[in-house]
């Protein structure tokens, strides 16, 4: 599935002209100022994503947050979890540079990841309120964004071969509000991380039918003293990575053949205690079969380094019209067939219609808007080529919130919700 959602977006981009390959010194494309809003509003909505499991209820009045605890390894765990959210469906382009995608992640496999970090089971009844935002097995939020200003033709490139499903890093995307500061402070707690997960990682490794480096370590002061001061000299491999969720990292490489000479300098020290040899330490190599161990650590900057959102800002200052500020919603149903004898395509043909109804009525809505002057959302597509064209993409944004079989399952019910911010912000360009 993933592989074929791979080979749609790719193709998604590639029609919208973004050139899979280019010269490092070549200047930027439109087609890439198109993929890299596509890829910022990927970020946003993982993001949004995030945040609305986050903030579900997790029982007893508290969110998955307050149970995970802000900042975590547990929060930061599913924020890398949720990194899976796949982009679905086209991405929606507006003539004003901005983008909009729609991700989603299944449901069930979500509740069962926070269920496992809260240490509850996931049929627990906390978790109604994250299975109630799911819409047909899916909880999907949508995302916008705009191309980022100022980055190089090699990070330009990076992101243009990156596999569609993959959040890549694309600085300062999601850090735009952490002070500098806060970026230090993510990455140091990476660091940290990262010797904490290597030295787990070290201790499980088998020495012998049963001792591990851990059992050869623990139980002598300078054993451990001398194995904690060899995982902490480990070198960090590469710059840190500031991902777009706001997830600092940093990769530690451990050399397997100095590890090696590490375990048997503390077996000397232990006096050769232990239940294995020399020669059983140096079939480490051949277990491992890599030449070196690599690790990632993880960190967040404190909510203190994060500044609060300065909220959107409309051009010139001028306030929002009532409309702009408003959710218009457009519901529409349509009988199942009787004349179709397969129950499942009478349920599928209804829910089509019905939503092509919810469709034109939420079209018929919008059209009557007054944008000012007396001139309508009709009146001015029918003048303006690139607002006619904003106003498809904007409709073709439309959220399903309701979408269910009613009358005792004899016809199909489909609500479309949608809110006007964009179209005002389009409305103003041009006319």
């Amino acid at each position: 599935m993933r592989r074929s959602m791979a080979i749609l977006v790719t193709a998604i981009l590639a029609a919208a002209g973004v050139p899979m390959v280019r010269g490092a010194d070549a200047g930027a494309a439109p087609g890439e100022t198109r993929m890299l809003a596509v890829r910022a509003a990927q970020v946003d909505g993982v993001n949004r994503l995030t945040l609305m499991v986050l903030d579900a209820g997790a029982g007893d009045g508290k969110t998955v947050r307050d149970v995970l605890g802000a900042n975590s390894p547990k929060e930061t765990d599913l924020r890398v979890f949720l990194r899976s959210a796949r982009m679905v469906g086209f991405p929606r382009l507006y003539s004003d540079g901005v983008a909009e995608v729609d991700v989603e992640a299944p449901a069930d496999v979500v509740v069962t990841k926070v269920a496992g970090l809260c240490g509850l089971k996931a049929g627990a009844a906390a978790f109604d309120d994250l299975r109630s935002r799911a819409l047909d097995g899916c909880l999907r939020t949508s995302g916008t964004g705009r191309a980022p200003a100022g980055l190089g033709p090699e990070v330009i490139a990076h992101l243009a071969s990156a596999p569609p499903e993959v959040l890549p890093e694309m600085f300062p995307a999601g850090w735009e509000r952490v002070t500098a500061t806060g970026r230090v402070m993510a990455v140091r707690a990476a660091r940290v991380d990262a010797y904490r997960r290597m030295r787990e990682r070290l201790e499980a490794i088998l020495l012998g039918p049963t001792e591990t480096v851990g059992d050869l370590v623990r139980g002598a002061a300078v054993a451990e003293a001398a194995f904690d001061a060899y995982v902490r000299s480990l070198s960090v491999a590469g710059p840190p990575r500031l991902m777009p969720d706001r997830i600092a990292e940093v990769e530690v490489a451990a050399p397997v053949r100095s590890l090696i000479e590490v375990l048997k300098d503390i077996r000397r020290l232990r006096g050769g205690a232990g239940r294995s040899t020399d020669e059983q330490i140096d079939r480490v190599s051949v277990r491992i079969k890599s030449d070196a161990i690599t690790v990632t650590g993880r960190g967040m900057p404190p909510d203190d380094e994060v500044r609060a959102s300065a909220g959107a800002a409309v051009a010139g200052g001028a306030p929002l019209p009532d409309w702009a500020t408003d959710v218009i919603e457009a519901r529409g149903t349509a009988a199942l067939a009787l004349d179709v004898p397969d129950p499942e395509r009478a349920r599928l043909l209804a829910a089509r219609s019905a939503k092509a109804r919810a469709l034109a009525e939420l079209e018929r809505k919008v059209d009557a808007i007054d944008l000012g002057g007396g001139v309508t959302v009709r009146q001015r597509a029918a003048k303006d080529a690139a607002f006619r064209g904003d106003l498809e993409t904007f409709l073709e944004s439309a959220r399903t919130v309701t979408y269910r079989g009613i009358d005792d399952g004899q016809a199909w019910e489909v609500v479309l919700r949608v809110p006007m911010l964009r179209l005002y912000e389009c409305s103003r360009r041009g006319g």
